[in-house]
């Protein structure tokens, strides 16, 4: 590694600590930020895998109480039928745009963090710490 590679390098380990609310001015930046950088990796892969399949059980929800309007047995009170036929499918929607949300907010989360391990196995710090401070959100923030 090349002398401005290793102070470039050490810039964006210094960024990366200073956004995740670290002390930036350390000796050895590289030696704090990896090991923070690994362990925040494994968590937002974790998280984002945990959403996706949480979003897939929402879906699943939303179109089984979309299609019980359908299936609503037709022998019930007149209210009970326009309960099924109207509000059922509503509440399938409020459902799947529920899980549409989790999936545009943990999709690109889990992409990101599977670019970054990459990296980082790799050897590519330099890819993996920008990767890391424009990519992915501060665990702290939410």
């Amino acid at each position: 590694m090349s002398r401005t590679s290793r102070t470039h390098t050490e810039l964006l380990a210094r960024r990366y600590l200073a956004s995740r609310g670290a002390a930036p001015m350390v000796e050895d930046p590289l030696r704090f930020a990896l090991p923070r950088l690994r362990q925040e990796v494994a968590t937002a892969t974790r998280l984002a895998r945990l959403d996706l399949t949480i979003a897939a059980g929402l879906i699943v929800s939303g179109l089984t109480v979309a299609l019980t309007a359908w299936l609503a047995p037709l022998h019930g009170g007149i209210v009970m039928i326009l309960l099924y036929l109207h509000l059922m499918p509503l509440a399938g929607l409020a459902v799947a745009i529920w899980a549409a949300v989790v999936l545009e907010k943990s999709g690109p989360r889990l992409l990101t963090a599977r670019r970054i391990a990459r990296a980082l196995q790799a050897g590519a710090l330099m890819e993996a710490l920008d990767l890391a401070i424009s990519g992915l959100p501060d665990p702290a923030a939410g």
